[in-house]
């Protein structure tokens, strides 16, 4: 089996698949009454203990989190609520769009190069730079919903979600490519010796 033609297919296919999210979201974000939704945490709620519908042996977890819908959301809730998926779909797009290129290249002449190492070097720092900032930007839009959603102040555990997903994404590629310029390193001391 062609690894190398699978992995490319596949980087290529996400990439569309993101591009392609990315313009369903914004339609329908852009359509008046779309649903904006958003989990907030149950302690900035109040009291919770009297649910209907449970048995006395169970209460609602303090820690936990409960989803709402906005009835009628305005258009800036709206792109705040874009703001939260876009930039992470968008960031998707762009790492898999350049991981496709490396693959396309690998596919038609030797991968084993500087110039390969160099482009992992650069698709880990975008995954780690544009990671942190995808993070920043959807905690803050998610920030500001909740101040729309809550009576009293906004809801600081909205940003309970971490950038480490990006981060060790980040790792993982700027590993390959250290592997890569490892690996030219150790060519290029084989062909002195040859």
């Amino acid at each position: 089996m062609d690894w190398l033609g699978a992995a490319r297919a596949a980087a290529t296919f996400i990439r569309w698949a993101a591009l392609a999210l990315v313009v369903a979201v914004v339609v329908i974000a852009v359509a008046p009454r779309s649903p904006v939704r958003l989990d907030i945490s149950i302690a900035k709620l109040g009291h919770l203990d009297h649910l209907a519908g449970t048995t006395p042996a169970v209460t609602v977890e303090s820690a936990g989190r409960i989803a709402f819908k906005f009835t009628d959301p305005s258009l800036a809730l709206r792109m705040l609520n874009l703001a939260t998926t876009v930039p992470g779909l968008l960031l998707v797009a762009e790492i898999a769009r350049r991981m496709a290129k490396l693959l396309r290249g690998a596919q038609d002449h030797d991968p084993f190069t500087v110039a390969t190492a160099r482009q992992l070097a650069l698709v880990a720092k975008i995954t780690a730079l544009g990671g942190l900032t995808v993070w920043a930007a959807a905690s803050v839009a998610r920030w500001e919903l909740s101040a729309s959603a809550l009576v009293d102040g906004r809801d600081v555990s909205v940003l309970h979600q971490s950038p480490l997903g990006w981060l060790g994404a980040a790792l993982i590629i700027a590993a390959f490519g250290q592997i890569i310029t490892r690996g030219v390193g150790m060519r290029t001391e084989l062909d002195t010796i040859i």
